[in-house]
């Protein structure tokens, strides 16, 4: 079975403002993040920790629910966020770590980013996990 790739390509988010500026990532650790990709239709589902940690819930190619961990980590002096899938050692076909841009959105917000992998993906913020 491929692994997905749609929700750990995704763009990120994140609230801004004076009491979030130390973490960029704040607005998302009670919220999560829904992804798309637009060319595939695949989602996904985000939870990110304030641990450097994610929880991804998302569809194969072949429409099988799929879950796994993975870290994330901010880069490019905030400009980017990236992730990295914590798969079994067995997992056929595992997803690279991929990077997408970091940009200021806030629960309820809606929009599309690309990553360096070239994929794009509608991306949207839910109030609660």
């Amino acid at each position: 079975m491929r692994y997905l790739t749609a929700a750990l390509a995704a763009g990120f988010v994140l609230a801004s403002s004076a009491a979030l500026a130390d973490d960029p990532m704040a607005d998302t650790y009670a919220n999560t993040v829904a992804t798309k990709n637009v060319k595939t239709g695949q989602t996904g589902m985000l939870l990110f920790n304030s641990d450097g940690t994610y929880s991804a819930k998302g569809t194969t190619p072949d429409g099988k629910t799929v879950q796994y961990p993975g870290k994330w980590v901010i880069k490019d002096n905030g400009k980017a966020i990236c992730l990295t899938p914590t798969l079994p050692a067995e997992a056929p076909n595992p997803p690279a770590t991929t990077c997408s841009p970091l940009e200021s959105h806030h629960v309820g917000d809606s929009w599309t980013v690309t990553n360096d992998h070239g994929d794009t993906f509608a991306v949207s913020m839910m109030a609660g996990r």
